[in-house]
């Protein structure tokens, strides 16, 4: 009984090697992290105190003299472990359209499934260095300009010649729509995206909320997020 107990204590080890060495990783649950980017946008020209230069219509559109204004923004992309560099930033924005239905139900629709592209960085500055664009009206309108709604449920309207809700001329994006002292219409809203593509041909386009779209860190040259919100004031 001796004999068996001093030979088993020293095949034991003998035995965990084997278990290892024929363990199939490929089935192994838990991989390995994969390299990423994620990148930070923001409203150009406003404090970067407490992360106020990409609070939520931190810049507007005006009400009136749009064919001469513009809303400036930067973008920077970022890697934490120095791996991939991005080659391309693809800037897309949203159009969010806003009525009441014929039931009296508040409705919002977006006229661009996610956005369309309004800007496009070809190789941007390297890694959390500011890369600058703008947006206008105009553009904006180019890329919206044939987009239906339903208002009725059935037919299909030009949301720029929708006539229950004119848009004078100077004027393509609007404020809130008030109707006999009731709001029928909110303003205009508008939601900034971004891809980014990397040399070795990977696309980054949807990441982490909670960590990365609502970066919980405080400012600093890592922060992170995942779309920029504005409207017409």
């Amino acid at each position: 009984m001796k004999q068996f107990f001093k030979n088993a204590k020293y095949s034991l080890p003998a035995a965990i090697m084997l278990l290892i060495g024929c363990r199939d990783e490929s089935l192994n649950p838990n991989k390995p992290w994969e390299p990423g980017v994620h990148a930070l946008g923001v409203f150009d020209g406003v404090a970067e105190t407490a992360k106020a230069n990409f609070a939520t219509n931190a810049k507007t559109f005006p009400l009136t003299g749009q064919d001469n204004s513009k809303i400036d923004f930067k973008i920077r992309w970022v890697t934490l472990d120095n791996i991939l560099t991005v080659s391309k930033i693809i800037v897309k924005i949203d159009m969010i359209e806003s009525y009441t239905d014929p039931d009296g139900n508040p409705k919002t629709v977006s006229l661009g499934s996610g956005g369309r592209i309004v800007k496009t960085i070809e190789a941007p500055a390297a890694n959390r260095q500011w890369n600058m664009f703008s947006i206008t009206p105009a553009e904006i309108y180019t890329l919206y300009k044939d987009a239906t709604v339903k208002y009725d449920k059935v037919n299909a309207v030009k949301v720029f010649e929708n006539p229950a809700r004119p848009r004078p001329a100077g004027a393509r994006l609007q404020g809130p729509q008030v109707v006999a002292g009731k709001t029928v219409a909110n303003a205009d809203a508008f939601v900034v995206t971004w891809e980014l593509t990397t040399t070795d041909g990977s696309v980054f386009k949807v990441w982490n909320e909670e960590s990365i779209c609502l970066d919980p860190t405080p400012v600093s040259q890592a922060n992170s997020n995942c779309r920029l919100n504005f409207s017409v004031k």
